[in-house]
């Protein structure tokens, strides 16, 4: 008896699977969107045609109602992009928030010349000036090295070191990694304040070989992210082993481009 009511359950279950007479197929789909989507396809009907039934039914290959090509969704979210806000402090201390279309932005800077202008043909000037060839031992007493793929930042103020000579000029010595080939050099323009700093490299036993007097060839303009600032890529040559940064006054003067050169302030040096 009891083997007679499973076979009878069973036998249930698989109509049930195969559905009730008169019932379409269901097809189930993950959406765009990530979403569970069930449609059910009628039942064809016998007497009609073979043309008349695609007509009525729905095809796995035919796009289905609720389904959003991938294109439509890249442009709902470019357009998304154009409603961005920043905020940020201005000079006066305000809170500030203004739109960005982000879209434009990144328009504009694919096309955009560079953000620079030129204030020397790239090429390093050598200069005249009378430099003691013992001016920068006791700096490199205190020199602090610097590897290829770090950075460092030069202070100078009232508390920094000088060099020997007829004047006491601020300086600071940078010992240089051997792997060290290039070096990049940034002075941060404040308003219209800089440190207009010359370069001395020096050899293996800390004597002078190379002096540069303007080691800066761009100039960067402030804006709303960032301080302006001047910068200059120097090689760096056989036989250069230290490199001596220094301040080549002593009291604050103009300098090029409506700028003042100033004893105060901080330059990046980058090597690579």
């Amino acid at each position: 008896m009891q083997k007679s009511v499973f076979v009878s359950l069973l036998i249930i279950l698989l109509a049930a699977c195969q559905g009730r007479p008169g019932q379409g197929e269901l097809y189930v789909y993950t959406d765009a969107q990530g979403n569970l989507v069930t449609i059910e396809k009628p039942e064809p009907d016998d007497s009609q045609s073979e043309p008349d039934r695609k007509a009525e039914g729905l095809s796995l290959g035919e796009p289905l109602e609720d389904y959003r090509p991938s294109e439509d969704i890249d442009q709902e979210l470019a357009e998304k992009e154009r409603d961005r806000f920043i905020t940020y402090v201005d000079e006066s201390g305000q809170l500030v928030s203004r739109p960005v279309d982000m879209v434009a932005e990144r328009e504009a800077q694919a096309s955009a010349e560079p953000d620079y202008a030129k204030v020397s043909r790239g090429e390093f000037l050598e200069t005249y000036r009378t430099i003691r060839q013992d001016c920068c031992f006791h700096l490199l007493d205190e020199a602090t090295e610097l590897p290829a793929g770090e950075e460092m930042l030069i202070t100078f103020d009232q508390h920094s070191p000088v060099m020997l000579g007829d004047e006491l000029l601020m300086a600071k010595a940078v010992k240089l990694a051997e792997e060290v080939s290039m070096l990049d050099l940034k002075a941060f323009i404040r308003k219209s304040d800089y440190v207009a700093a010359q370069l001395l490299w020096l050899d293996g036993e800390g004597r002078p070989v190379l002096l540069i007097d303007q080691p800066f060839s761009r100039k960067y303009p402030e804006t709303w992210y960032r301080y302006g600032y001047l910068q200059g890529t120097l090689p760096r040559e056989s036989g250069q082993r230290h490199l001596v940064v220094f301040l080549p006054y002593q009291q604050e003067q103009p300098s090029t481009d409506g700028l003042q050169a100033v004893m105060k302030g901080e330059l990046l040096l980058s090597a690579q």
